[in-house]
Protein backbone atom coordinates (compact mmCIF):
# COMPACT_ATOMS: atom_id res chain seq x y z
CA UNK A 1 0.00 0.00 0.00
CA UNK A 2 1.08 3.24 -1.14
CA UNK A 3 1.65 5.38 1.83
CA UNK A 4 -0.52 8.88 1.70
CA UNK A 5 -0.04 12.04 3.52
CA UNK A 6 0.60 12.31 7.56
CA UNK A 7 -1.30 14.61 9.66
CA UNK A 8 1.21 16.45 11.77
CA UNK A 9 1.26 15.72 15.79
CA UNK A 10 2.62 17.07 18.83
CA UNK A 11 2.13 16.33 22.07
CA UNK A 12 -1.18 16.93 24.37
CA UNK A 13 0.40 17.62 27.69
CA UNK A 14 4.16 17.68 29.04
CA UNK A 15 6.33 14.92 29.09
CA UNK A 16 9.47 14.58 31.52
CA UNK A 17 12.56 11.92 30.01
CA UNK A 18 15.27 11.58 32.78
CA UNK A 19 18.78 10.26 32.08
CA UNK A 20 21.95 9.73 32.11
CA UNK A 21 24.46 11.89 29.65
CA UNK A 22 26.88 9.62 27.63
CA UNK A 23 29.72 12.08 27.96
CA UNK A 24 28.85 13.67 31.06
CA UNK A 25 28.03 10.72 33.08
CA UNK A 26 25.12 13.58 34.88
CA UNK A 27 21.83 13.34 35.03
CA UNK A 28 19.89 14.85 31.93
CA UNK A 29 16.32 16.24 32.70
CA UNK A 30 14.18 17.01 29.08
CA UNK A 31 10.66 18.69 29.31
CA UNK A 32 8.82 17.49 25.92
CA UNK A 33 5.99 20.74 25.17
CA UNK A 34 3.34 20.92 23.16
CA UNK A 35 4.01 23.07 19.83
CA UNK A 36 1.98 24.51 17.62
CA UNK A 37 1.63 22.94 13.94
CA UNK A 38 4.57 23.93 11.59
CA UNK A 39 7.49 24.72 15.03
CA UNK A 40 9.06 21.30 13.77
CA UNK A 41 11.52 19.74 17.02
CA UNK A 42 13.37 22.93 18.42
CA UNK A 43 15.73 22.30 21.68
CA UNK A 44 15.88 25.25 23.87
CA UNK A 45 18.00 25.61 27.44
CA UNK A 46 15.92 24.91 30.57
CA UNK A 47 19.08 25.64 32.91
CA UNK A 48 20.63 28.87 34.16
CA UNK A 49 24.00 27.18 33.01
CA UNK A 50 23.44 28.23 29.34
CA UNK A 51 22.47 31.21 27.98
CA UNK A 52 19.64 31.07 25.83
CA UNK A 53 19.73 28.79 22.61
CA UNK A 54 17.05 27.98 19.81
CA UNK A 55 18.27 24.78 17.88
CA UNK A 56 16.11 23.30 15.51
CA UNK A 57 16.48 19.67 14.26
CA UNK A 58 16.52 20.24 10.86
CA UNK A 59 19.93 19.25 8.17
CA UNK A 60 21.35 22.82 8.35
CA UNK A 61 21.70 22.43 11.93
CA UNK A 62 23.57 19.88 11.42
CA UNK A 63 27.42 20.24 12.80
CA UNK A 64 29.00 16.98 13.72
CA UNK A 65 28.30 13.21 12.56
CA UNK A 66 31.52 11.94 13.84
CA UNK A 67 30.31 9.38 16.24
CA UNK A 68 26.56 10.88 16.60
CA UNK A 69 24.62 13.38 15.25
CA UNK A 70 25.17 16.78 16.94
CA UNK A 71 22.78 19.72 16.28
CA UNK A 72 24.77 23.22 16.91
CA UNK A 73 23.69 26.91 16.27
CA UNK A 74 27.40 28.34 16.09
CA UNK A 75 27.72 28.16 19.92
CA UNK A 76 25.47 25.57 21.31
CA UNK A 77 25.43 22.08 20.27
CA UNK A 78 22.91 19.54 21.14
CA UNK A 79 24.86 15.88 20.69
CA UNK A 80 23.53 11.99 20.00
CA UNK A 81 19.92 12.92 18.79
CA UNK A 82 19.48 10.46 16.77
CA UNK A 83 18.08 8.08 18.99
CA UNK A 84 15.07 10.39 20.18
CA UNK A 85 14.44 11.25 16.47
CA UNK A 86 13.64 7.58 15.77
CA UNK A 87 11.61 7.58 18.58
CA UNK A 88 9.41 10.81 17.71
CA UNK A 89 9.46 9.49 13.63
CA UNK A 90 7.46 6.56 14.65
CA UNK A 91 5.01 8.04 16.98
CA UNK A 92 4.58 10.94 13.66
CA UNK A 93 5.87 14.03 15.95
CA UNK A 94 6.52 16.79 14.05
CA UNK A 95 5.99 19.52 16.17
CA UNK A 96 7.80 19.73 20.10
CA UNK A 97 9.54 21.89 22.17
CA UNK A 98 12.12 20.31 23.95
CA UNK A 99 13.70 22.24 27.21
CA UNK A 100 16.86 20.56 28.35
CA UNK A 101 19.91 20.90 31.17
CA UNK A 102 22.51 19.78 29.22
CA UNK A 103 24.06 19.60 25.64
CA UNK A 104 23.46 15.82 24.95
CA UNK A 105 20.17 13.73 24.66
CA UNK A 106 20.33 11.28 27.33
CA UNK A 107 21.81 7.55 26.37
CA UNK A 108 18.91 5.99 28.13
CA UNK A 109 19.76 1.84 27.88
CA UNK A 110 21.56 2.25 24.69
CA UNK A 111 18.24 2.12 22.09
CA UNK A 112 14.97 4.16 21.52
CA UNK A 113 12.87 2.14 23.60
CA UNK A 114 12.72 4.34 26.65
CA UNK A 115 11.94 7.19 24.21
CA UNK A 116 9.20 5.76 22.47
CA UNK A 117 7.49 4.24 25.87
CA UNK A 118 7.35 7.75 27.08
CA UNK A 119 5.52 9.03 24.10
CA UNK A 120 2.01 6.76 24.82
CA UNK A 121 0.03 7.21 21.28
CA UNK A 122 -2.88 8.42 23.46
CA UNK A 123 -1.07 11.26 24.55
CA UNK A 124 -0.82 13.07 20.82
CA UNK A 125 -2.70 15.90 19.73
CA UNK A 126 -3.20 15.74 15.48
CA UNK A 127 -3.15 18.91 13.34
CA UNK A 128 -5.30 19.34 10.05
CA UNK A 129 -2.11 20.34 8.40
CA UNK A 130 -0.30 17.34 6.68
CA UNK A 131 3.35 16.46 5.56
CA UNK A 132 3.66 14.84 2.23
CA UNK A 133 6.03 11.80 2.08
CA UNK A 134 9.13 11.90 -0.28
CA UNK A 135 8.73 9.19 -3.03
CA UNK A 136 11.69 8.46 -4.42
CA UNK A 137 11.12 8.25 -8.09
CA UNK A 138 14.60 8.13 -9.37
CA UNK A 139 17.95 6.05 -7.73
CA UNK A 140 19.85 8.07 -5.41
CA UNK A 141 23.50 7.27 -3.95
CA UNK A 142 26.21 8.78 -1.75
CA UNK A 143 29.35 7.11 -1.82
CA UNK A 144 32.22 6.83 0.78
CA UNK A 145 35.31 3.94 -0.38
CA UNK A 146 33.72 0.86 0.35
CA UNK A 147 30.02 2.53 2.22
CA UNK A 148 27.80 3.55 0.52
CA UNK A 149 23.36 4.45 0.96
CA UNK A 150 21.69 3.86 -2.15
CA UNK A 151 17.67 4.63 -1.98
CA UNK A 152 15.44 2.87 -4.98
CA UNK A 153 12.12 3.50 -5.85
CA UNK A 154 9.39 1.74 -3.82
CA UNK A 155 5.81 1.69 -2.76
CA UNK A 156 6.76 1.41 0.89
CA UNK A 157 10.04 2.09 2.94
CA UNK A 158 11.69 -0.88 2.88
CA UNK A 159 15.40 -1.41 4.04
CA UNK A 160 18.40 -3.81 3.38
CA UNK A 161 21.13 -2.93 5.58
CA UNK A 162 24.64 -4.83 5.84
CA UNK A 163 27.75 -4.30 7.85
CA UNK A 164 31.15 -6.29 7.90
CA UNK A 165 33.65 -5.18 10.08
CA UNK A 166 36.70 -6.59 11.33
CA UNK A 167 35.12 -8.46 14.37
CA UNK A 168 33.71 -12.21 15.09
CA UNK A 169 30.25 -10.37 15.44
CA UNK A 170 30.25 -7.56 12.92
CA UNK A 171 31.20 -10.12 9.88
CA UNK A 172 28.73 -10.44 7.02
CA UNK A 173 25.32 -9.16 9.50
CA UNK A 174 22.65 -8.27 7.59
CA UNK A 175 19.12 -7.23 7.30
CA UNK A 176 16.47 -6.65 4.57
CA UNK A 177 12.82 -5.93 5.94
CA UNK A 178 9.62 -3.49 4.83
CA UNK A 179 9.42 -1.07 8.16
CA UNK A 180 5.79 -0.31 9.05
CA UNK A 181 5.24 1.29 12.51
CA UNK A 182 4.84 -1.72 14.50
CA UNK A 183 7.77 -3.74 13.17
CA UNK A 184 10.09 -0.44 13.80
CA UNK A 185 8.82 -0.31 17.32
CA UNK A 186 8.93 -3.99 17.77
CA UNK A 187 12.42 -5.10 15.97
CA UNK A 188 14.60 -2.08 15.66
CA UNK A 189 13.59 0.66 18.23
CA UNK A 190 15.01 -1.69 21.29
CA UNK A 191 17.94 -2.18 19.61
CA UNK A 192 21.00 -1.01 21.87
CA UNK A 193 24.19 0.88 20.77
CA UNK A 194 27.62 -0.73 20.53
CA UNK A 195 31.53 0.05 20.99
CA UNK A 196 34.66 -1.67 21.79
CA UNK A 197 35.84 -1.52 25.34
CA UNK A 198 39.26 -0.41 24.29
CA UNK A 199 37.70 2.85 22.62
CA UNK A 200 35.97 3.31 25.59
CA UNK A 201 39.11 3.16 27.79
CA UNK A 202 40.66 5.99 25.34
CA UNK A 203 37.55 7.93 25.43
CA UNK A 204 37.18 8.22 29.42
CA UNK A 205 40.91 9.09 29.43
CA UNK A 206 39.91 11.91 27.68
CA UNK A 207 36.85 12.68 29.51
CA UNK A 208 34.23 11.64 27.80
CA UNK A 209 31.82 8.69 27.28
CA UNK A 210 31.86 9.08 31.15
CA UNK A 211 28.17 7.99 31.17
CA UNK A 212 28.89 4.90 29.60
CA UNK A 213 28.46 1.21 30.88
CA UNK A 214 27.15 -2.09 30.54
CA UNK A 215 23.17 -0.69 31.44
CA UNK A 216 23.66 1.33 27.90
CA UNK A 217 25.46 -0.14 25.50
CA UNK A 218 26.93 -3.31 24.40
CA UNK A 219 30.49 -3.47 24.90
CA UNK A 220 32.61 -5.61 22.68
CA UNK A 221 36.12 -6.75 23.56
CA UNK A 222 38.06 -8.75 21.42
CA UNK A 223 36.41 -11.34 20.53
CA UNK A 224 32.83 -11.30 22.03
CA UNK A 225 30.92 -8.58 24.20
CA UNK A 226 30.73 -8.12 28.05
CA UNK A 227 27.01 -7.94 28.46
CA UNK A 228 24.94 -10.96 29.53
CA UNK A 229 22.94 -10.97 26.97
CA UNK A 230 22.07 -9.62 23.33
CA UNK A 231 18.09 -8.84 22.65
CA UNK A 232 19.04 -9.75 19.03
CA UNK A 233 21.11 -12.38 17.43
CA UNK A 234 21.55 -9.56 15.14
CA UNK A 235 21.10 -6.77 17.59
CA UNK A 236 24.09 -4.64 15.92
CA UNK A 237 22.85 -4.08 12.05
CA UNK A 238 19.36 -3.69 13.71
CA UNK A 239 21.07 -0.46 15.51
CA UNK A 240 22.31 0.65 12.51
CA UNK A 241 18.81 1.08 11.24
CA UNK A 242 17.50 2.70 14.00
CA UNK A 243 20.60 4.94 13.44
CA UNK A 244 19.53 5.30 9.80
CA UNK A 245 16.02 6.43 10.32
CA UNK A 246 16.73 8.89 13.22
CA UNK A 247 19.31 10.24 11.28
CA UNK A 248 17.46 10.83 7.82
CA UNK A 249 14.28 12.10 10.33
CA UNK A 250 16.03 15.21 10.63
CA UNK A 251 14.66 15.69 7.16
CA UNK A 252 10.98 16.01 8.42
CA UNK A 253 9.47 14.31 6.15
CA UNK A 254 8.98 10.84 5.58
CA UNK A 255 10.76 8.56 2.58
CA UNK A 256 9.02 6.07 0.37
CA UNK A 257 11.85 4.38 -1.24
CA UNK A 258 14.37 1.39 -0.52
CA UNK A 259 17.18 1.99 1.56
CA UNK A 260 20.43 0.40 0.44
CA UNK A 261 23.15 0.88 2.86
CA UNK A 262 26.79 -1.37 3.39
CA UNK A 263 28.57 0.17 6.71
CA UNK A 264 27.22 3.30 6.08
CA UNK A 265 26.80 5.71 9.35
CA UNK A 266 25.56 9.55 10.46
CA UNK A 267 28.25 11.15 7.99
CA UNK A 268 26.61 9.12 4.84
CA UNK A 269 23.06 9.30 6.69
CA UNK A 270 23.52 12.96 6.40
CA UNK A 271 24.54 13.78 3.23
CA UNK A 272 22.15 11.42 1.68
CA UNK A 273 19.29 13.52 3.50
CA UNK A 274 20.69 16.94 2.15
CA UNK A 275 20.88 15.10 -1.31
CA UNK A 276 17.36 14.02 -1.20
CA UNK A 277 16.25 17.96 0.25
CA UNK A 278 18.42 19.46 -2.64
CA UNK A 279 16.38 17.54 -5.16
CA UNK A 280 12.96 17.96 -3.96
CA UNK A 281 10.07 18.96 -6.69
CA UNK A 282 6.85 18.57 -5.01
CA UNK A 283 6.45 15.60 -3.77
CA UNK A 284 9.18 13.59 -5.69
CA UNK A 285 12.71 13.15 -6.01
CA UNK A 286 13.57 14.94 -9.70
CA UNK A 287 16.24 13.98 -12.09
CA UNK A 288 19.99 14.59 -10.33
CA UNK A 289 23.27 14.21 -11.60
CA UNK A 290 25.43 10.92 -10.27
CA UNK A 291 27.57 12.52 -7.36
CA UNK A 292 30.42 11.56 -6.06
CA UNK A 293 31.64 12.15 -2.11
CA UNK A 294 35.16 13.20 -0.61
CA UNK A 295 35.69 14.22 2.57
CA UNK A 296 37.57 17.11 4.32
CA UNK A 297 38.62 17.16 7.66
CA UNK A 298 35.03 18.41 9.33
CA UNK A 299 32.59 17.33 6.93
CA UNK A 300 31.75 15.17 3.84
CA UNK A 301 31.20 17.38 0.97
CA UNK A 302 29.34 17.09 -2.21
CA UNK A 303 31.18 17.30 -5.62
CA UNK A 304 29.26 17.84 -8.95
Amino acid sequence: MIQTALKRKTLKQETIITGTGLHSGKKVTMRLLPAPSGTGIVFIPNSSSFKKFRIEAVLENVVDTSNAVTLGDGVHVIQTVEHLMAALHSRGISDLIIEIDSLEIPIMDGSALPFLEALPKSNLHEFDESIEPIRVQNPVWVVDGDKYLVILPSDTLKVTYHIDFNHPLLRGQSLSTEIDTEFFEKEILPARTFGFLRDVKALQAKGLALGGSLENAIVLSDDGYLNDSLRFENEFVRHKILDLIGDLSIIGRPIVGHIIASKAGHALDISMGKLLMSKVSGDEISKFKSRRFYHTEKRTALIS
